[in-house]
């Protein structure tokens, strides 16, 4: 027999990851209001192993577009597994390992892909009965490929 705050844990754990993997998917399908949804008003952002720029507090919007900008002409492909998760009260944190391919089309063969592999920990607010992520650390484990595929890294020399 389940006592109800495990069934409740199990509810919201499946909450989260759902808002973790449809993050994913909603820059996969390109849809951006659907990637807003899944947004806190403001987040703390850390992708400096991957930009190499500071982490950054942001608005939604502001996360949003550079989304837009940098997967602009892109195809990608984002998996989000090995969730981890941890609920206290109303915060959340979801430590999970990600591939992420992403592909130019107008590219020849050979120069048209970047891919990464590594870890996020994201951090979820609840708001009502729902969550949205408020925070994203982004570690990369590999990177293989063209730095020049992704808009946010195109002459930039600060890529590693």
């Amino acid at each position: 027999m389940y006592k109800r705050s495990n069934i409740d844990w199990i509810i919201q754990r499946s909450k989260i990851i759902e808002v973790i993997v449809g993050f994913a998917n909603a820059m996969d399908e390109k849809n951006w209001q659907k990637l807003r949804d899944y947004l806190a008003n403001e987040i703390e952002i850390d992708y400096s192993d991957f930009r190499g720029e500071p982490p950054q507090l942001v608005t939604a919007e502001e996360y949003v577009k550079q989304r837009i900008d940098g997967l602009a002409e892109l195809r990608t492909l984002h998996i989000s597994t090995n969730h981890e998760v941890t609920i206290e009260a109303n915060v959340a944190y979801c430590k999970s390992a990600y591939c992420i391919y992403r592909v130019a089309p107008t590219l020849e063969a050979g120069q048209n892909r970047l891919d990464t592999v590594g870890n996020y920990l994201h951090q979820l607010i609840r708001v009502g009965q729902e969550w949205r992520v408020n925070a994203v650390k982004q570690t990369v484990v590999v990177i293989s490929g063209n730095p020049q595929v992704h808009g946010a890294l195109r002459n930039s020399s600060s890529w590693h």
